[in-house]
């Protein structure tokens, strides 16, 4: 039977609004949680949203759902070691932390 949800999915389908600051002005700059981008209203340099790790770099149930598309351990080793050399080298096991405490619901 094939799955009829993601296990790793715990993105809201409602968009929330998020504020950057501008790297050129310093400005606060609101985009919302489904765009990529926004343009400064102060001085219209354009802020990109945080990158946002794709559930191949960091779910365990990749290889079941996407192993027969990707090479998931290739990217998920990949995906460490830029964690680590970002100072970071805990973040996929925060984040598999975190998405059970949310299916628990605590």
């Amino acid at each position: 039977m094939g799955k009829v949800r993601c296990p790793g999915s715990i993105r809201n389908t409602t968009p929330t609004p998020i504020e950057r600051k501008c790297h050129n002005c310093g400005a606060t700059v609101e985009m919302w949680s489904d765009e990529e981008k926004a343009d400064c209203h102060k001085c219209g340099t354009e802020i990109f949203k945080d990158k946002v790790p794709t559930c191949i770099e960091w779910c365990k149930s990749a290889e079941e759902c996407m192993g027969h598309i990707f090479d998931v351990k290739k990217i998920q080793e990949e995906a460490k070691k830029r964690a680590a050399a970002d100072g970071n080298p805990k973040f996929f096991d925060q984040v598999t932390e975190m998405i059970k405490k949310k299916k628990e619901g605590v």
